[in-house]
C-alpha cells in the first residue's frame, strides 16, 4: 500500500514501527503503525472500518492523531492525517536524529 507509483504524496514516508490503539468511537483497538509522514500514516489493525471513516489513533510516543482513512486493503488502512500533523513532523526530526546510521534511507519518498 504505499508504492503505487501513481500517488503523489507531500510528504516523504518513513518506516518507523510503533504501537498505538485504535479508537474508532465504539471500540479501542490495538494496532501498528507501519509508516508515518506528516501527512498520513499506514495502519494495521484488526477493526472494522471502512474508507471515509473518521478515526482517532493513540500513539504514546506521539499523541493522538485523527483524521479519515483513505484506504483499506485486508487489515491495513491508510490514514489521511487531519490533527497531529505538528507533533508527527516533530516525532519525525527527532527519530531521524536519534535513530543512528541509516535512518535517513529509512525514507520511502517517491520524490513528490
Amino acid at each position: 500500500m504505499t508504492g503505487d507509483g501513481d500517488e503523489k504524496r507531500q510528504h516523504p514516508r518513513y518506516e518507523i514501527p510503533l504501537k498505538g490503539t485504535l479508537l474508532t468511537g465504539r471500540d479501542e483497538v490495538p494496532c501498528d503503525i507501519r509508516n508515518l509522514s506528516a501527512g498520513g500514516a499506514l495502519i494495521e489493525a484488526n477493526a472494522s472500518i471502512r474508507p471515509g471513516h473518521y478515526i482517532d489513533v493513540e500513539v504514546p510516543e506521539i499523541g493522538r492523531l485523527s483524521g479519515r482513512v483513505t484506504r483499506v486493503v485486508w487489515k491495513f488502512a491508510g490514514l489521511a492525517l487531519e490533527r497531529g500533523q505538528k507533533e508527527v513532523e516533530a516525532y519525525i526530526v527527532e527519530w531521524l536524529e536519534n535513530a543512528g546510521p541509516g535512518a535517513a534511507d529509512g525514507g520511502t519518498d517517491d520524490g513528490s
